[in-house]
């Protein structure tokens, strides 16, 4: 049984007269147990995806289907009990109670599930444990760290043993360090719980310790990855039209390349002084501008080995970085 079935999925926003597609005919579909992850440039879609999936949001058409539950038709009733019984969330933002204790944010949900008080101590007591914080369940949001406020948003969103486990940037607002941490608990749920568990990230780490992962594109599935095996065509920057029937092109050392960024992870500021090193066009304080609107050709047309040699500096800095046949394009 697949745990997500997406298709033909579409969402459009009005913005005054102008109409945003932030999803636009997006197809995917994923095996119960996976652990994935949602990559791509920020517009792509990815949290629209989410919030899809999770029934905090209805297409404007196509279907979608989690564990056999068709979302579409949902009344705002249904989805609720969906979301209920289905669902778990964590937010990179952890969106905790300030007024309640680690705990007692835990029994939130299933005191909304109308689970007894009992049972909902029990079982908040349990998750807490399991996140490493039993000896914190009586602290307020305020009195937590970053990472120990994830890790009760963790709990939080297991309270009513989901199927499908929903994160948006998880380890966003983390150092790294403590990323690495919710990260492992991320983990090893997904391996000991048999949750279905989907992220959304930048960081190429965390989504490179996933058994698939999807990369959006101005709302349409680009490349999905299966065990580090691609499976689809990889992604192209929207403005590239590719030839249709061409013959491959050989890549040798003249072949030009362009090369493109499609992601930076925490190490924005090394991409950036890189950048400014083989683009000195470019003030210094223009570059971060332009990273938060990937993807960005960094150079077009340049020799393939420099190209490569370009590209694992732009790694080596937590990048995502593509390298464009220049002969490809028309």
């Amino acid at each position: 049984m697949s745990a997500i079935e997406a298709q033909d999925l579409t969402r459009v926003f009005h913005v005054g007269d102008e109409e945003v597609r932030a999803l636009d005919g997006l197809t995917v579909s994923l095996e119960r147990g996976r652990l994935a992850a949602v990559i791509g440039p920020s517009g792509s879609g990815k949290s629209t995806l989410m919030a899809l999936l999770g029934g905090l949001d209805t297409p404007s058409s196509g279907s979608v289907s989690v564990y056999g539950q068709e979302l579409n038709g949902m009344t705002p009733q249904d989805l609720a009990a969906y979301r209920r019984s289905t669902v778990g969330f964590v937010f990179q933002d952890f969106f905790l109670l300030s007024h309640l204790t680690a705990i007692e944010n835990v029994e939130v949900p299933l005191k909304l599930a109308q689970v007894s008080r009992t049972e909902r101590r029990e079982r908040a007591n349990e998750l807490i444990e399991l996140v490493g914080l039993g000896h914190r369940g009586d602290h307020r949001p305020q009195q937590l760290s970053g990472g120990e406020r994830q890790r009760v948003a963790i709990a939080r969103a297991l309270a009513n043993r989901p199927k499908l486990l929903l994160a948006d940037e998880p380890t966003g607002n983390l150092d790294e360090k403590t990323g690495h941490a919710v990260t492992e608990i991320l983990l090893n749920l997904n391996k000991d719980r048999d949750i279905t568990v989907v992220l959304v990230t930048h960081n190429p780490e965390l989504a490179n310790q996933t058994e698939v992962q999807f990369r959006l594109g101005g709302g349409k599935l680009q490349q999905k990855t299966v065990a580090s095996k691609e499976i689809v065509p990889s992604v192209k920057e929207p403005e590239i039209d590719m030839a249709q029937d061409q013959e491959p092109v050989e890549i040798t050392q003249s072949t030009p390349a362009k090369v493109v960024i499609l992601e930076t992870g925490f190490c924005q500021a090394k991409a950036t002084d890189i950048i400014h090193e083989v683009r000195p066009d470019l003030g210094l304080f223009d570059i971060p501008g332009i990273l938060n609107d990937l993807p960005f050709t960094v150079l077009n047309g340049v020799e393939r080995e420099k190209a490569e040699e370009l590209k694992k500096r732009f790694e080596d800095a937590d990048c995502v970085v593509e390298l464009v046949n220049t002969s490809e394009l028309k």
